[in-house]
């Protein structure tokens, strides 16, 4: 089913990833949703035989993502973008900035009014580009729009998840903490 909504968009960093498992730090809202962009990267190669293609392979590359928000706050900016907030509380840009990977969480609203929700698990992102621009007669926001790149987990390649609140075989449980923490699947058995 189609989507027509975006909301509640939250960032987890990620403590540790090895290959014994996954530690996040508890998830904070981003910022108002306006919009969000999620390309997979997928390369492929064709192997050419007998004057035609004979097989083909895949390989899956990094996820981009492009989030806008009606802002961001320094206190968010300092989280998800690894800035520091001086002491006298400015926000301060500087070439030792080193941005957390962490998992990514929002929900989109469908046609039916449930909600999809999405995880993808580890990534990070760029800072914004900053527009101003001078008042006209007719107002125009401007917004901030960041950059990420996604990638599978160390500890079990996972790259996300996705889950409609409406699919019947869901447990409420899951929908309900879906913000509270970053999902992580029940093992089987």
């Amino acid at each position: 089913m189609a989507t027509i909504g975006l909301k509640d968009i939250y960032f987890a960093p990620i403590k540790e990833d090895t290959e014994e498992g996954t530690i996040y730090d508890a998830p904070f809202r981003v910022g108002k949703a306006i919009t969000a962009n999620v390309q997979p990267q997928f390369n492929t190669s064709d192997l050419r035989a007998d004057d035609g293609v004979a097989e083909t392979a895949e390989a899956r590359g990094v996820t981009t993502v492009v989030l806008n928000t009606d802002d961001l706050v320094a206190l968010v900016q300092s989280k998800l973008l690894g800035k520091k907030i001086n002491s006298d509380g400015v926000l301060m840009d500087s070439e030792d900035d080193r941005p957390p990977y962490g998992a990514l969480m929002f929900r989109s609203e469908k046609a039916n009014g449930a909600y999809r929700y999405t995880v993808l698990y580890k990534g990070k992102f760029t800072p914004p580009e900053t527009n101003y621009e001078t008042k006209q007669e007719t107002p125009t926001f401007q917004t901030p729009t960041i950059n990420g790149r996604f990638l599978r987990r160390a500890s079990d390649n996972q790259i996300g998840g996705q889950v409609d609140e409406d699919d019947p075989a869901i447990d409420q449980a899951i929908i309900d903490n879906w913000f509270k923490s970053v999902y992580e699947e029940t093992p089987e058995g």
